[in-house]
C-alpha cells in the first residue's frame, strides 16, 4: 500500500499557483505531488506572539533525516526581523546564495545556524582575473535576484531560473548535495566557504584544478548562539574543467591561488565571509557539481560523495530524491480530502521528516560529544538535531511520536543516539540547551511505550538515576540543587522559574515509567514523588499554577504575561494561563484541584475563545506554540471530546493554510507540523512519557499508516466525515466496541469510527477518560536535612540551608527514633529517609495514612521557613467523616515554646556551616472526637505564608 501511487507527471509546484486548482473528481491529489515546500515560509507580520508568526521552512533539496539540504537562502532590504531571517522569507526578492544545510523551522532570530558552504552562482565578468569586490568587505553585491514564477520545487529538487540568466537546480543524497547550474554567458561560482549563517571562526578552501575539485572546513557556532561550536567539511568535484579559479582572505584577492586559510581558537570573533574562493568555466557551461558532507574530515565527505552517487548523473539522483520521498509520504495514506486539505496535511507530513538527521559517514564514522570519532553498530545510524539548541523540548510533544508511527527503526536509532551521546558528554542536555528540561528522557519512554524498545533501556535509566537525584552535580537541568531538594524552583531564580518545574516534573515522570519496565521500584517510586512536584506551584487559593517565592505564592502576578515586569521569567515562551495545563501525567488531579469539571471546563473554554493569541497580555491559548500543543485534548479528561474536536476543526480552518504564511508559527524542526499531522489522524500522544494516543475525531474518511520498515499498520476509518459528519458516536478497536477516549499505541491496530453530525455522549464517561499517573502524590518532597559538610544533600529554606543530621542525632531525632511529646500520649516518628532523599512534606494536600486506631487529639511536628505559617488539615475517619484541624508551625528560627527539638547550627550547600539556633515544633494537640477510628490525615492544600513544612503526624 506504500507504494500505491498514481501515475501522475512530476508537475512543478510554483508558489500557490496550483492550490487554485478544482480538486479532481477522479482522482486524489498524491501525496508527493501535494507538497508545497512554499507553506510556512513568509512571516505574518501582523502578528506579535513571542516566537516568529511563519514557519520558518523552506524549499530546497532534502532526503527524509539526511544529513544535507541543499536549499536557497533569501535577504530582503529593510526589517532585519524579515529580511534576514537566514532562511527563505517569501517576500524577498534577492538569493544570498545556494548553502548545503538547514534547520527547518527555527527561531532566534539572526542567530540561525546551518547554510554551510554557500555558493553563488556568478554572470558578471571578472576585473584581472579576481571579482570585482572582495566579498570580505562586501558579500551584498553578488546577491541574486529572482522571481518565483521562476522557481520550481519537489520533495528532493528545487530549481530557480536567477534574473542574470543563470539556472540554478539542486538535489541530494543523504549526505551528498548535487547541483546543476546553467550558464547564458560568463560561467562563475562564488564559493563563500565561511558564509554559513552563524559566527565563523575560522575556514579553509583548497582547489585541486587537476581533479577538477575544492575541498574545505569551517568552525563555528550553531543555531542560537549558544554555545555548541562544530566543524563541517566538504569535497566537491566539477564536471566541467576549471578556465580559472583564485581565493579570497580578508583584504586580499588573489587570482590563481588554490589555498586560502583564515583560523583561530578564540570563539569570540565572527570570521563570516573572510575566506573563500571563485571558479570559472567556459562561457556558456552546464556545470553539475557534486559535494560530500561530512563533520569528520574532509577524506569522509569525499568518501560520502563518492559512494552515495559516484558517477550518477543529477537527474538519477533526483528521481532517487523522489523515490525516497514517494516512500516517506506514503508511509500515512489519507482516504479522501480536498486538493487544498491533502496540500496541508503532507506538506506537514513532509515537514515532520526532515529532522533528526543523520549524523553518521558512509563508513560509518561520526564525531561524538566528547569529540571523539566513533563507530555507529552494524546496521545503525547515528542521529542528530533531535532538537536544535535545546534537549528535545520541541520533539518530545508530537514529533518523536510521529517518527515512532512511521520509521520505527530510524525512532529506534534516534533513542540509541540519545544514549550514547548522554554516555559521550555524561550529561543528558549534552549539548548547550536554549530550552528547559532534560526532555531526551521524556522522548526515551515515550518511545519505549510505544514499543521503541531496541536500545540500551538499562544504561538510560542507570544514567538518568545516577545525574537526576542530589547533591545534582551531575544534572544539566538549571537550578537543578533547589529543584530536587524541595521539590520546587522560587520565582526570584528567574529563567522561567515556575514552568521549569512543570517540565522537570514530566521528565521525572518519565524516569519513573523506565524505572517500573525495568523493574525498579525503589527508583521508580522515588521518581513518581518528583512527578507530582507541579503541585508545589499550584496555588489553591487562585485554583493555578503559579509563581512561588520563599514568603507564599505571588498572587500578584499577571498569569497574561510570561514574566513579573523585574525581568523575572516565569514561563518560557507561554503565559500561565496557557502553561498552567502542562501537567499531562496527572490531569485529574489538575483538574480537581481547579475545582473539579465544571469550573476547569470554563476556565479551558476562556483559553480556547482564541486559538492562537500569543504570549503577551493575553488570556487566550498558542496553539503554534509547544507549550500548549496538548490543551485540546484537556477536553478528553473534561468527559467533552467533542470539544476537543471542535477547537481542533478550528485550529486547522483558522491557523493553517496553503499559502506560504499558512504555517501560523516557528515549525522547529517540524514539531508543529508534527502536530498538524495529528491534529487530523483524530488521535494525539497528549500523555508525553507513555503512548497513550487521545483521542479527538478523523478528518478524512480512511487512514492507514504504513510504516517503513515496521511491522504492524494503523488502519483508521470514519466514513461520513467527508459530508459533514465530525462527531465521533461509536468506535470500535480491533474489532471491539469501546466508549473510552484513548487508547494504547502498542496495541491499537484499527480503529472503525461511526460518526455523526452533532455530538452525542460517546466519550463521557468518568471510566471513558485518559489515564492520570497518581502515585507519588502523597510522597515527602523535601530533603531538609543533610550530613555535616554535604549541606548540596537538601535543603530547606530555598537559602540552601538544611538541618544538620549530626545535630538531630544528638538531639535524640535519628532516622526511626521516636519522639514522645511531654505526657500527651502522642509519640512522633522521625523519618527513616536516606540522605538526599525527601524527609518532610511542603503540604499540597497530601494524604498520610495511620494506623486505624481511636484517638483523642492530633499533632503535627514541623516548622516553617520564612513563617510563622498556618494551614486547614483534615482527618479522616474510617466511617468517612471528616474534622477540619487547624496548623500553625513556628518559624524555625523563632523561639517559640511549641519546639520539640531544638539546634544550634545549620548547614549550608556550599559545605560550610552557620550558626544559630534553630527548632523542631510540635502543634499544642487538637481534639479529636474519640468515639471514632481514625484512618487518615490531609495535610493543608494550602498555608497563608513563607513555607511549612511537616515531619511528621500523630495521634494520642
Amino acid at each position: 500500500m506504500r507504494i500505491r501511487y498514481l501515475a501522475l507527471a512530476l508537475a512543478p509546484i510554483l508558489s500557490t499557483a496550483v492550490l487554485a486548482t478544482p480538486a479532481d473528481a477522479h482522482r486524489e491529489l498524491a501525496p508527493f505531488d501535494a507538497v508545497n515546500q512554499f507553506i510556512g515560509t513568509e512571516m505574518d507580520t501582523t502578528q506579535n506572539k513571542s516566537n516568529d508568526a511563519y514557519g520558518n521552512t523552506f524549499p530546497g533539496a532534502a532526503v527524509p533525516f539526511g544529513m544535507v539540504q541543499p536549499s536557497p537562502t533569501t535577504y530582503k532590504a529593510g526589517n532585519a526581523l524579515v529580511g534576514e531571517k537566514g532562511g527563505y522569507e517569501y517576500t524577498a526578492g534577492l538569493i544570498r546564495g545556494f548553502g548545503l544545510t538547514r534547520y527547518s523551522g527555527t527561531g532566534c532570530t539572526g542567530r540561525y545556524g546551518g547554510y554551510e558552504f554557500p555558493t553563488i552562482p556568478y554572470a558578471g565578468e571578472l576585473t584581472d582575473g579576481v571579482l570585482p569586490t572582495n566579498p570580505s568587505a562586501d558579500v551584498k553585491p553578488y546577491y541574486l535576484s529572482f522571481s518565483h514564477a521562476n522557481e520550481v520545487s519537489q520533495p528532493g529538487y528545487y530549481k530557480v531560473a536567477l534574473d542574470n540568466g543563470i539556472t540554478t537546480e539542486l538535489t541530494a543524497g543523504a549526505r551528498t548535495a548535487v547541483s546543476r547550474f546553467s550558464f547564458s554567458e560568463n560561467a562563475t561560482l562564488i564559493l563563500d566557504v565561511s558564509g554559513q549563517n552563524n559566527r565563523s571562526f575560522g575556514s579553509e578552501v583548497t582547489i585541486d584544478p587537476a581533479t577538477r575539485t575544492v575541498s574545505g572546513w569551517m568552525y563555528g557556532t550553531d543555531v542560537c548562539d549558544v554555545g555548541n561550536l562544530y566543524k563541517a567539511y566538504f569535497s566537491t568535484t566539477y564536471d566541467k574543467p576549471f578556465a580559472s579559479y583564485g581565493t579570497w582572505n580578508d583584504g586580499e584577492m588573489t587570482a590563481g591561488s588554490a589555498h586560502a586559510i583564515k583560523s583561530t581558537t578564540d570563539t569570540g570573533v565572527d570570521y563570516r565571509h573572510d575566506t573563500g574562493a571563485w571558479i570559472t568555466f567556459a562561457d556558456g557551461a552546464k556545470v553539475t557539481a557534486k559535494t560530500g558532507f561530512s563533520y569528520v574530515s574532509v577524506a569522509n565527505a569525499a568518501a560520502n560523495r563518492e559512494k552515495e552517487v559516484g558517477k550518477e548523473r543529477f537527474d538519477a539522483v533526483r528521481r532517487d530524491a523522489a523515490s525516497q520521498w514517494k516512500r516517506a509520504l506514503g508511509t500515512i495514506d489519507i482516504g479522501g480530502g480536498t486538493d487544498a486539505q491533502r496540500t496541508s496535511f503532507y506538506t506537514a507530513l513532509y515537514h515532520s521528516l526532515l529532522h533528526p538527521n543523520v549524523r553518521d559517514d558512509v563508513n560509518g564514522q561520526y564525531l561524538g560529544y566528547d569529540n571523539q570519532v566513533h563507530v555507529v553498530a552494524k546496521g545503525r545510524h547515528f542521529y542528530e538535531n533531535l532538537n536544535f539548541a535545546g534537549s528535545g523540548w520541541d520533539m518530545y510533544r508530537s514529533q518523536a511520536q510521529l517518527i515512532a508511527l512511521t520509521f520505527p527503526k530510524v525512532a529506534g536509532d534516534m533513542a540509541q543516539s540519545i544514549v550514547d551521546m548522554v554516555k559521550q558528554k555524561g550529561s543528558w542536555a549534552p549539548g548547550a540547551a536554549r530550552m528547559q528540561g532534560d526532555n531526551y528522557q521524556v522522548i526515551l519512554a515515550t518511545l519505549d511505550d510505544m514499543g521503541i524498545t531496541g536500545y540500551d533501556r538499562k544504561a538510560a535509566l542507570a544514567s538518568m538515576v545516577a545525574t537526576q537525584k542530589l547533591p545534582a552535580v551531575a544534572s544539566s537541568r538549571s537550578d537543578a540543587y533547589q529543584y530536587f531538594a524541595t521539590g520546587l524552583i522560587e520565582n526570584r531564580k528567574g529563567d522561567f522559574a515556575t514552568s521549569r518545574v512543570l517540565e522537570y516534573a514530566i521528565d521525572d515522570f518519565a524516569i519513573a515509567r523506565l524505572a517500573f519496565k525495568e523493574g525498579d521500584l525503589a527508583n521508580y517510586k522515588f521518581f513518581m514523588g518528583r512527578a507530582q512536584n507541579w503541585m508545589n506551584v499550584f496555588d489553591p487559593v487562585t485554583q493555578h499554577v503559579r509563581p512561588r517565592e520563599r514568603t507564599g505564592f505571588d498572587r500578584s502576578f499577571d498569569l497574561r504575561v510570561r514574566e513579573d515586569g523585574a525581568g523575572r521569567g516565569q514561563f518560557n515562551q507561554s503565559t500561565g494561563y496557557q502553561y498552567g495545563w502542562l501537567v499531562p501525567q496527572n490531569m485529574s488531579t489538575l483538574i480537581a484541584k481547579r475545582g473539579g469539571a465544571a469550573a476547569a471546563t470554563a476556565q479551558l473554554d476562556t483559553l480556547m475563545a482564541q486559538l492562537d493569541a500569543g504570549a503577551y497580555t493575553q488570556t487566550g491559548n498558542y496553539l503554534s506554540n509547544q507549550p500548549a500543543f496538548g490543551t485540546p485534548w484537556v477536553y478528553n479528561w473534561l468527559q467533552a471530546p467533542a470539544k476537543a474536536t471542535d477547537v481542533l476543526y478550528r485550529a486547522v480552518s483558522e491557523m493553517y493554510d496553503t499559502t506560504p504564511s499558512g504555517l501560523p508559527g516557528n515549525d522547529d524542526q517540524g514539531s508543529l507540523s508534527a502536530w498538524y499531522v495529528f491534529a487530523n489522524l483524530g488521535v494525539y500522544p497528549a500523555v508525553y512519557g507513555t503512548g497513550d494516543l487521545l483521542i479527538s475525531a478523523p478528518m478524512f474518511k480512511s487512514i492507514t499508516i504504513d510504516p517503513v520498515d515496521g511491522h504492524r499498520d494503523l488502519r483508521i476509518t470514519a466514513p461520513g466525515v467527508q459530508n459533514g459528519k465530525k462527531y465521533v458516536s461509536s468506535l470500535k478497536v480491533n474489532g471491539r466496541k469501546t466508549s473510552a477516549n484513548w487508547v494504547d499505541a502498542r496495541t491499537a491496530g484499527r480503529l472503525d469510527f461511526t460518526m455523526a453530525a452533532t455530538p452525542g455522549t460517546w466519550g463521557t464517561g468518568a471510566a471513558d477518560v485518559p489515564p492520570s499517573y497518581t502515585d507519588g502524590a502523597d510522597a515527602r518532597n523535601n530533603a531538609g536535612t543533610t550530613p555535616n559538610g554535604q549541606g548540596n544533600l537538601g535543603s530547606m529554606d530555598l537559602s540552601d540551608w538544611s538541618f544538620s543530621r549530626e545535630s538531630l542525632a544528638a538531639a535524640g531525632a535519628t532516622p526511626g527514633a521516636s519522639l514522645p511529646l511531654g505526657q500527651t500520649g502522642i509519640t512522633f516518628t522521625w523519618p527513616t529517609a536516606e540522605p538526599g532523599t525527601p524527609d518532610n512534606w511542603i503540604p499540597h494536600g497530601q494524604r498520610v495514612d495511620l494506623k486505624n486506631r481511636k484517638a483523642t487529639s492530633v499533632s503535627f511536628l514541623g516548622l516553617a521557613t520564612n513563617g510563622p505559617s498556618t494551614g486547614t488539615a483534615t482527618v479522616v475517619y474510617t466511617d468517612k467523616t471528616t474534622q477540619p484541624v487547624t496548623v500553625t508551625l513556628a518559624d524555625w528560627a523563632a523561639a517559640d515554646p511549641t519546639a520539640l527539638i531544638t539546634l544550634t547550627g545549620r548547614n549550608n550547600a556550599n559545605g560550610t556551616a552557620g550558626d544559630g539556633t534553630f527548632r523542631v515544633f510540635a502543634t499544642a494537640p487538637a481534639a479529636l472526637d474519640s468515639t471514632k477510628t481514625v484512618d487518615a490525615v490531609i495535610l493543608p492544600q494550602s498555608t497563608d505564608k513563607g513555607i511549612m513544612h511537616v515531619f511528621d503526624v500523630a495521634v494520642s
